[in-house]
């Protein structure tokens, strides 16, 4: 079969007539490759999106650095955070080159995807952590910024600011950590139609999109409301 036929047959839904047929393993790499990046393609943006929080986060620094340069206290927390911020654009960097350097290397696309695996089970767990923390770090930045009173800032409920702190923190890493899951579930389901030179659990894929959407949709409202009952909670407390 050629792979304008097999792309032809599967624009056109008729996944069913490709699932017990065996394809030779160039023709698979070359239909599945595409499939793969897209994704992939989601979760190198949330680096690349993050990583522009980090920027933006550290200009804010910048600015509070100078403004609470009289401030002792302010100066403590600010600097650690600013090195740290700097640290993380840094992994992002080395994270995305990383990523890069398996895309234009001449590897066979099995030998692609576990290198791939491998990155997103590992350096992109530590990356979720880090897109957590770089929204509270933009935030606390933001509000310095713009609640500076000649150089002091003052955290009025700091048990209410600590614990609205690390549900945020929990409520990005979990959102970032379902769309981890589904699409390193998606990419094992082509490594092993690659193996076993069947696209039988693609094609799975393709019939069940529309059920995952709905999944994903619950998934999202459960988190957001989870989030929103734990301020109300703290709030309260």
């Amino acid at each position: 079969m050629e792979n304008n036929d097999l792309v032809k047959i599967w624009k056109e839904g008729n996944q069913e007539m490709l699932k017990n047929h065996r394809f030779e393993r160039s023709e698979l790499e070359a239909f599945l490759k595409p499939k793969v990046s897209k994704a992939t393609l989601n979760l190198n943006l949330n680096i690349v999106v993050y990583m522009t929080a980090q920027l933006a986060a550290m200009v804010l620094m910048g600015f509070d650095l100078y403004i609470y340069r009289s401030n002792p206290a302010m100066l403590t927390a600010l600097i650690p955070m600013f090195i740290l911020c700097s640290s993380f654009f840094g992994y992002g960097v080395f994270l995305l080159s990383y990523i890069w350097q398996i895309n234009c290397g001449r590897f066979d696309l099995i030998t692609a995807i576990n290198r791939k695996l491998k990155v997103y089970r590992t350096h992109y767990e530590a990356w979720m952590w880090i897109g957590a923390v770089t929204c509270l770090f933009l935030v606390f930045a933001l509000n310095t910024l713009t609640d500076n009173d000649q150089g002091t800032y003052r955290i009025n409920r700091p048990v209410f600011f600590a614990v609205i702190s690390l549900l945020v923190i929990l409520f990005i890493y979990g959102s970032q950590k379902i769309a981890q899951f589904f699409a390193i579930r998606q990419i094992r389901v082509y490594l092993t139609d690659l193996q076993n030179d069947v696209l039988e659990g693609s094609c799975r894929i393709e019939q069940t999109r529309k059920q995952k959407l709905i999944i994903y949709v619950i998934l999202f409202i459960i988190l957001t409301i989870t989030f929103i009952w734990g301020l109300i909670r703290a709030y309260n407390s």
